[in-house]
């Protein structure tokens, strides 16, 4: 009965993602679950993903009292690592998997399920309520090129209010912003500074990255956050849902030519009208208005170890719970070429044991 039950279930998913596929407008509405089905989905990694897990959990079960959403966090490349292993049901993760761990585990799917933008961020000391930066300035402020901001201001030619040493908080944590956020700091060669202060980024782009001694090394965004808060002379780097109490920098966009602030609008602007495959890379986007560290947020499962429901709770975050994406600060995807990617993918999805 269970099994009949779970192929049913497989089915109708499959049809309620082809009218979203196949009929613009269509509202998804959660199919009834038959009285007695349970079942727990367990998910782990990103600590960005995490807050959008645990409010997709909570509406989730709220909608499906006899299904349980348990999530927890440990950095991207934990999210990545269990889900292969086939210790958890949904690997979090705020990056694209590197190509050697793609080939590795053909088995693994990579689904965009939001969008966000990651920002720099300093404390209110360092400026008051506004900074600009490109791309030459991050790179000398994080590989510490520079250490004072009276000495940023002369290299730079620009005036910053605070004049003592610059505190940088990074993460200690393997992190999939970190590494977003230093593939946008090797893109400081396509940047020309009108002064000639030109710097490039030799650290790499690894998820756990060995910064110059002087910085100060956080666990997850939280730490971030809360280390800029609570330091005049600081500077760091969070996704969008961790900017509150912060000044977040206006970044320039080479691509676009443009100073642009961090934000859900200017970030869902960089996704373009066709995603051709989850890891397509939207930094510096030539879109008027585009964000340059925009970035997708990525559910990974294991076609070895999936369950029928974890398909349903996919397809209900890709749809439904895009609806709460807003309410953390993350950018929805509904309407946009990646949330069709990603159906597109569930659509396609079978149970490991119907």
């Amino acid at each position: 009965m269970r099994s009949i039950l779970k192929h049913k279930s497989t089915l109708l998913v499959g049809v309620i993602i082809g009218a979203i596929l196949g009929v613009g407008g269509f509202i998804f509405i959660s199919p009834p679950l038959q009285e007695g089905t349970s079942g727990t989905i367990t998910t782990a990694g990103s600590s960005t993903v995490y807050p959008l897990s645990q409010i997709w959990a909570t509406q989730f079960h709220s909608s499906n009292p006899g299904l349980t959403v348990n999530p927890s966090t440990g950095g991207s490349g934990r999210g990545q690592s269990l889900v292969a292993e086939g210790l958890i049901d949904i690997g979090a993760s705020s990056s694209f998997p590197k190509q050697d761990y793609i080939s590795a585990h053909p088995t693994i799917e990579v689904l965009p399920i939001s969008a966000d933008a990651l920002g720099v961020v300093v404390n209110e000391g360092v400026n008051g309520s506004s900074f600009r930066m490109d791309s030459d300035m991050v790179v000398a402020v994080f590989q510490r090129n520079v250490t004072t901001w009276q000495e940023f201001a002369a290299v730079f030619s620009v005036t910053v209010q605070q004049t003592g040493p610059i505190s940088v908080y990074v993460r200690s944590d393997a992190s999939g912003t970190t590494s977003t956020f230093a593939r946008w700091l090797e893109t400081a060669t396509d940047n020309t500074n009108s002064n000639g202060a030109e710097f490039e980024w030799h650290i790499g782009h690894e998820e756990a990255i060995s910064f110059p001694a002087g910085v100060t090394a956080v666990d997850g965004n939280p730490g971030v956050a809360s280390g800029v808060i609570g330091d005049d002379n600081a500077i760091g780097y969070v996704g969008l849902a961790f900017m509150a109490q912060l000044i977040p920098v206006e970044l320039f966009n080479p691509g676009n030519n443009e100073w642009v602030i961090p934000s859900v609008a200017n970030a869902i602007r960089a996704i373009p009208d066709t995603l051709t495959e989850p890891g397509q890379n939207l930094m510096n986007s030539e879109i008027p208005n585009a964000y340059p560290i925009a970035r997708l947020l990525f559910y990974l499962v294991n076609h070895d170890n999936l369950k029928w429901y974890t398909i349903t709770y996919l397809t209900w975050c890709l749809v439904q719970g895009q609806g709460y994406v807003s309410d953390i600060g993350y950018v929805p995807i509904n309407g946009t070429s990646a949330q069709q990617y990603a159906l597109g993918i569930v659509s396609l999805l079978v149970p490991s044991n119907p």
